[in-house]
């Protein structure tokens, strides 16, 4: 069982990769600039660590995916849990 630092983790990377998702094909250096402006529009700025999230949704895969287990986590295969 992850912490709660985790699981804000977890949500911050999910969240980020759906904004990702809406901004559609970018290039890397548009994808930080573009989740930049959308991390410091969030409650996670001060709590997550941009890097670790941009790192985690640069690596993301394709298809239905979500992030579980904190920094350390990966993606896993379908929907994130709803708490």
């Amino acid at each position: 069982m992850g912490t709660s630092r985790d699981a804000l983790f977890d949500l911050a990377v999910n969240r980020a990769a759906e904004a990702a998702a809406r901004l559609g094909p970018t290039r890397q250096d548009g994808l930080r600039r573009e989740l930049e402006v959308w991390y410091l529009k969030t409650r996670f700025a001060y709590r997550v660590p941009f890097e670790q999230v941009l790192d985690a949704v640069r690596r993301r895969p394709d298809g239905p995916v979500h992030w579980e287990g904190g920094p350390d986590g990966a993606w896993r295969p379908g929907p994130a849990a709803t708490p």
